[in-house]
């Protein structure tokens, strides 16, 4: 599927559809191994599209959820980016060797910042071939960038990079901050057309909040409160 999701009002969608557009993060640096089976368990229960965790995590993820049709997915670089290219391939391959379905990457900003938009998107490019056909999502940093052009052009390099997903945060940090239906909407206007979709993450604590999402273009919905969002569906 290229694009962004066709999916014109999110309340049309049964209960078990509008779980498999959610992703249920802990990614906590706290977070015990308790916590981590017991927020999987969540997942199975709720029927979610993926269970994002850490990746010291994947291969026990993997096993709990063997059966369930529920993903394992991942995240480098959160919060910063900075990592070397080559240091970001080898997190990438050690992320798949680990058995992760699908893997968020936080682009190197400051290649941006700085105008190098050729490494900018180099970079996407290059961790999508070391992906080797997994699932690779930029959690790009809108906090960081100051006007419309600016997120534009971001969104576009990683278009032409082909990568999979583009988020507008990653809630993280000084730069992840929260989802916006004008934000998602600006991602969704860029990557038309093209082999990117749209990820909403930040601050997406309620059924509300992740409709209007959706209808503003998301295909799917990060978030570590999956359940108090799913408690909010209408029965």
């Amino acid at each position: 599927m290229t694009g962004t999701a066709a999916i014109t009002d999110a309340r049309q969608l049964s209960k078990s559809q509008f779980a498999k557009l959610i992703q249920f993060t802990n990614v906590r640096p706290y977070a015990t191994r308790d916590d981590i089976i017991a927020h999987l368990q969540i997942c199975a229960e709720l029927g979610f599209d993926g269970a994002m965790v850490a990746n010291c995590w994947v291969p026990m993820a993997k096993e709990v959820l063997r059966g369930t049709g529920v993903k394992v997915a991942t995240c480098i670089g959160l919060g910063f980016g900075q990592e070397s290219l080559h240091g970001k391939i080898a997190l990438v391959r050690e992320c798949v060797a680990l058995g992760a379905d699908e893997i968020d990457y936080e682009p190197n900003m400051a290649l941006f910042l700085s105008g190098l938009y050729d490494e900018f998107r180099e970079e996407g490019a290059a961790l999508v071939k070391a992906s080797d056909g997994h699932a690779m999502k930029a959690m790009v940093e809108f906090g960081y960038l100051k006007s419309e052009a600016e997120k534009r052009h971001a969104v576009r390099l990683l278009a032409e990079a082909e990568v999979p997903w583009i988020k507008n945060s990653s809630g993280w940090g000084e730069g992840g901050i929260a989802a916006t239906e004008e934000d998602l909407g600006l991602i969704a206007e860029v990557v038309a057309g093209t082999k990117s979709r749209v990820k909403a993450s930040g601050q997406v604590n309620s059924y509300e909040k992740a409709v209007r999402f959706i209808n503003a273009g998301a295909g799917m919905i990060g978030t570590s409160t999956g359940n108090q969002v799913m408690a909010g569906y209408p029965e």
